[in-house]
């Protein structure tokens, strides 16, 4: 089967494929523009154990899932009664002060870093992503440390496009609604900062 999901914004072609994979449909292509697209069709392919290939088709490109089993993998829905996700949305902690909020976010990702029980995600979206910049160095470093230790960073991809700012992301994937969605339903809490 092939999808085209030429000119789709993301998450639009990940949801395509996922509905295709969840039915068990073999021999699966989906046409897409660019980079992006293909990074976040890998990571759904690799959640699934089919793993892409792909190929120029155009201007556009064309990914292929290798043919699975038919059966959705453990990892396409799993929950995990003790895990979490730290979600920030902004720039900072709290609604106050911006300088004391950018501290607060700080201090909360070093003590994360250095606590026993990290989070299976941190996720950045909206103005949170400029957290992801190294507008704070020791963010970074801090979490560096959380990716050593399992955890997953991902980063919205749209927001780091509207602010420009896609280039200056230094930690994490680039991800979309779809992940960043999905990872709070993977998890028994979402802790919002």
């Amino acid at each position: 089967m092939r999808l085209d999901a030429a000119g789709k914004a993301c998450p639009i072609p990940v949801i395509m494929a996922k509905k295709e994979l969840d039915n068990g449909t073999q021999s699966l292509e989906i046409i897409v523009d660019g980079q992006t697209q293909i990074d976040n069709l890998e990571r759904l392919g690799n959640t699934y154990g089919r793993p892409i290939s792909t190929s120029p088709n155009g201007d556009k490109f064309l990914v292929s899932f290798a043919d699975g089993d038919g059966k959705i993998p453990e990892a396409a829905n799993s929950f995990k009664d003790d895990s979490y996700a730290v979600f920030f949305n902004k720039a900072a902690v709290g609604s106050g002060d911006a300088e004391l909020g950018l501290n607060l976010a700080k201090m909360a990702i070093y003590t994360l870093s250095e606590s026993e029980n990290i989070p299976t995600y941190v996720l950045f979206m909206n103005d949170g992503v400029k957290l992801t910049t190294g507008i704070e160095p020791q963010i970074i470093d801090n979490l560096n440390t959380l990716i050593e230790k399992g955890a997953k960073v991902l980063v919205c991809g749209t927001c780091l496009n509207f602010f420009g700012i896609k280039d200056d992301c230094k930690i994490g994937t680039v991800s979309n609604m779809f992940d960043i969605l999905g990872a709070m339903q993977d998890v028994s809490k979402v802790i919002t900062l």
